[in-house]
């Protein structure tokens, strides 16, 4: 987990990602790359009487401020102790993210971002998600893993390996409602072979289920909430699973989503 890659700009979420993605660069020694994206091709489209004109005047006032970012950020980063690039694109933000996924172990991003689905959905990279005005700057809290023997929270777990190693203590929650999953217990004997010991917790469905991981995050004092995400993007029209889709919503614990 040590290419880190965190999307830029001028949101109020940004200082959250910003010191999550250098206190994990710290932890795990790893490198953050920074990139701000703006699909100026997308803004430069031709319009009668003078539309143009505007456009390209825009175009020019985005462009100064993204340079402006880059470099307050690198003003602002060259002062810690971590390796970073700041990286301008001028593809979209979902588009920029997953072009750099390619070469990326872990994305930092917000969860109130309106292209975080398309981002955990589309990228084929984990996710590391905030809720707004929570960063996660520690890695010794226990860590809490939504279990439900599919694909996703196999993936989201083996993303997680890094982190889970620098918990301070590994729950395994596993909410039964179908007889023929994986059970936890398998989860369990897979974290032991990379030495990381989780206590497993099955219980039986009572109320919704991301109301019962969000209690459960909260009664260990979770730090993070290791989950899968599943669903899929079909004409920019986002499917995500009702557990997944609450807990986005909902979450007021850090997330690491894979899919």
């Amino acid at each position: 987990m040590r290419s880190i890659l965190c999307p830029a700009d001028t949101a109020d979420t940004l200082d959250d990602r910003v010191e999550t993605a250098l206190a994990l660069a710290r932890a795990v020694r790893g490198h953050v790359s920074f990139q701000i994206a703006t699909p100026f091709a997308q803004m430069a489209l031709w319009e009668p009487f003078g539309g143009a004109a505007l456009s390209a005047e825009v175009i020019n006032e985005v462009r100064a401020a993204d340079e402006q970012l880059a470099k307050d950020l690198d003003a602002r980063i060259a002062k810690e102790d971590v390796p970073f690039d700041v990286v301008l694109t001028d593809q979209g933000r979902v588009e920029g993210v997953a072009a750099a996924a390619r070469f990326t172990d872990v994305i930092v991003a917000s969860l109130d971002d309106p292209a975080l689905e398309e981002v955990a959905l589309g990228s084929h990279c984990p996710v590391l998600a905030l809720p707004r005005g929570v960063s996660l700057v520690v890695f010794d809290k226990p860590v809490l893993l939504a279990w439900d023997g599919g694909h996703e929270a196999a993936a989201a777990m083996r993303a997680a390996l890094p982190l889970l190693a620098l918990a301070g203590s590994v729950h395994i929650l596993m909410v039964r409602e179908k007889e023929d999953s994986f059970p936890a217990r398998d989860a369990a004997c897979y974290l032991s072979r990379h030495d990381i010991h989780a206590e497993v917790h099955e219980v039986a469905k009572h109320g919704a289920i991301a109301t019962m991981i969000a209690d459960k995050a909260h009664e260990l004092g979770a730090g993070l909430i290791v989950m899968g995400v599943f669903g899929k993007s079909r004409l920019r029209e986002l499917l995500l699973g009702g557990v997944s889709r609450d807990l986005l919503d909902k979450s007021m614990v850090p997330l690491l989503l894979a899919h």
